[in-house]
This record gives structure tokens, C-alpha cells and sequence, in this order.
């Protein structure tokens, strides 16, 4: 396990279980990779505000953005530690332990924002939620996310055939990898951090993102097209340490799962909001290319490319239960 390391513990230790504090006072430390503007940011933030109001400013939340105490894995092991009590992580960094996550992100899996919202709302959400919390040291307070993931590329398309032979920038998740592969992508690793410059060196010829990171991350000045594949809807589960958790007095435990399922709601309404707004800045702001393409034949290739992947992951099961909501 890696380290948190000399700032990082300076940052965090007061925070994350509210030892110095007078009794029953605990300040919470919340981590997100973006910044506070973003709907994740705004969601942790409205999340604090409830359950300091449900507390009577007991239980108060100090929010760390732009991956200040760490990212990804290093993060979600943090939170595991006791170190950091609160963090929105993309589902893959729990799959490791909770493999029934991945459902989340197979593509079209969703038929649309409400499906999405419905599931990670429902029993579905909360069996994930607690595959989670029995396989790690973390909990599911609410599902944050839904704005949706589109081909973002330097190259003209205009139709299905014109994606075959880009070379995008994936995540190497089986899942990702071979629905592009059978459209013919060639999938590229690349840090995201890096994904500017590749666009600009021609290293990559694209991406799949969601319109206000296309923004925040200025990918359009070297990426115009911006194509309606609408593959996935973004879930970031919002998770809480359970060693934090099982420190807390039953009246503040209470508090924190309402807290949770109140800003999750929010969170998901400005995401998805955020989401529309960002694609009519960028056709509108930066002359960027709204494709819209025959997604009924993407997700038919990608259907038949899916199906040894997704039962060769035990997901088969999980994956029909989702279609069917």
C-alpha cells in the first residue's frame, strides 16, 4: 500500500476523524480529483452543508479539490486507512474488490439519463453498494455522475465508418477496449494528463470524455468533432471510510447516510445539467462539430463484441437486470 506522505498527513490527520476536537465534534476530509466549480465539487460541498445542518454543526466537512491528498488508487487506499473519510472515485479503482462494479461501465448499458438514475437509485445501486462495503474498507453514500461520454476526435466524421482506424485514447478495461476495437479504433493508452499534447502531436486522433472536460481541459482547440455515441453515463460513486464511519456516534452515522443520499441527488441533477450546457458552449463558443451518428448500428457491432467480455467477467447476470429496469 502506498504511503500518504508528509503534506498530505499534515493536510488530512486533523480532519479525518476529529481527534483534537471536543467531543463528538468531527471534521471530515473530503477529496476530488477536479476542481470545486465542477458538480462533483458541488456536490461534496452541499453534502457538507447537510449534515452540518442534520448535526447542529457536529459533523463539519473541509474539501480538498484538485487531488491535493491523491488520486485514483492512492486515494481510495487513503480512505480505506482512515486518512481520508470521504471521495468520488470512477467505479474501476473498486472493481479490483467488488467486481460487480464493472456493470457500471459496460457501453449502452443505459438506454438514457433516467434509466441511469433509476438503477443507481434502486436496488441495483444498493446490492452495489453493499458488494462494496462487505469486499473493502469503503462505503457507497450515493452514486454522483450523470453527464454522458462521447467520441471526441481531430479528424472529420460523419458516420460510423469514418471511426474505424482512430487511434483513441482508452482506459485498458476489457470492456472499453473491445467495444472500440470492433469498431475498428485503435485503442492508445495515454495518461490523461497528456491527452492535450497527444492530440496536438498527433499521437492520438481522439478520446472519450464527457462535454465538461472536453471544455474545462480545452481538448477542442485540437479536437472539433465531438460525436453522439453516448456509449456510457458517467457514475462516480460517492464513498465514505468505514473506519471513519464506525467512529462516529449512531445520531452522527445517521446524519451522514442521509447527507449522502440528499447530495447525491443533487449532485446527479447539476451534473447532468452541466453536461448540456457545456456541449451548446462548445458548438456555440468554440465552433466545435455536434456529430450525430446511427447509434443503433454502433450498438449493434459493439453488442456482439461485448458478450464473451461481459460474461467472461461473471457480469451476464447483472448486466440483463440492468436492461431490464
Amino acid at each position: 500500500m502506498k504511503m500518504i506522505t508528509t503534506r498530505q498527513f499534515a493536510l488530512a490527520a486533523s480532519l479525518a476523524m476529529g481527534t483534537a476536537l471536543p467531543a463528538h465534534a468531527v471534521e471530515l476530509a473530503a477529496s476530488i480529483d477536479g476542481p470545486v466549480s465542477t458538480a462533483q465539487g458541488q456536490g461534496i460541498l452541499k453534502f457538507g452543508e447537510i449534515v452540518s445542518e442534520l448535526t447542529n454543526g457536529e459533523v463539519t466537512v473541509e474539501l480538498f479539490p484538485d487531488a491535493q491528498l491523491g488520486s485514483g488508487g492512492e486515494a481510495f487506499e487513503l480512505l480505506e486507512d482512515g486518512q481520508i473519510a470521504i471521495l468520488t472515485t470512477a467505479p474501476g479503482y473498486l472493481a479490483e474488490f467488488a467486481p460487480s462494479v464493472q456493470q457500471l461501465v459496460v457501453p449502452f448499458v443505459f438506454r438514457d439519463f433516467d434509466h441511469w438514475e433509476k438503477v443507481v437509485s434502486g436496488p441495483i445501486g444498493d446490492k452495489l453498494a453493499e458488494d462494496v462495503r462487505e469486499n473493502t474498507g469503503a462505503m457507497i453514500l450515493g452514486y454522483f455522475g450523470g453527464s454522458i461520454r462521447n467520441l471526441v476526435s481531430s479528424k472529420p466524421v460523419e458516420s460510423v465508418g469514418d471511426i474505424e482506424g482512430l487511434r483513441v485514447r482508452l482506459h485498458p478495461a476489457d470492456v472499453q477496449v473491445k467495444a472500440w476495437e470492433a469498431l475498428g479504433v485503435v485503442p492508445t493508452v495515454m495518461a490523461y494528463g497528456e491527452i492535450y499534447s497527444g492530440l496536438q502531436l498527433g499521437a492520438i486522433d481522439g478520446l472519450e470524455n464527457e462535454a465538461e472536460w472536453v471544455l474545462r481541459m480545452k481538448f477542442y482547440e485540437q479536437a472539433k468533432y465531438y460525436v453522439q455515441t453516448e456509449h456510457e453515463y458517467v457514475t462516480r460513486p460517492m464513498i465514505f471510510s468505514e473506519t471513519i464511519f464506525e467512529n462516529l456516534t449512531p445520531e452522527q452515522q445517521e446524519a451522514v447516510l442521509e447527507a449522502g443520499k440528499q447530495a447525491a441527488a443533487y449532485q446527479r441533477d447539476l451534473e447532468h445539467q452541466f453536461d448540456s450546457e457545456s456541449k451548446v458552449t462548445l458548438a456555440e463558443g468554440h465552433g466545435v462539430n455536434i456529430v450525430e451518428i446511427d447509434k443503433s448500428s454502433v450498438q449493434t457491432t459493439v453488442a456482439a463484441a461485448l458478450e464473451p467480455v461481459i460474461e467472461g467477467l461473471g457480469l451476464a447476470e447483472d448486466v440483463a437486470a440492468i436492461r431490464a429496469e
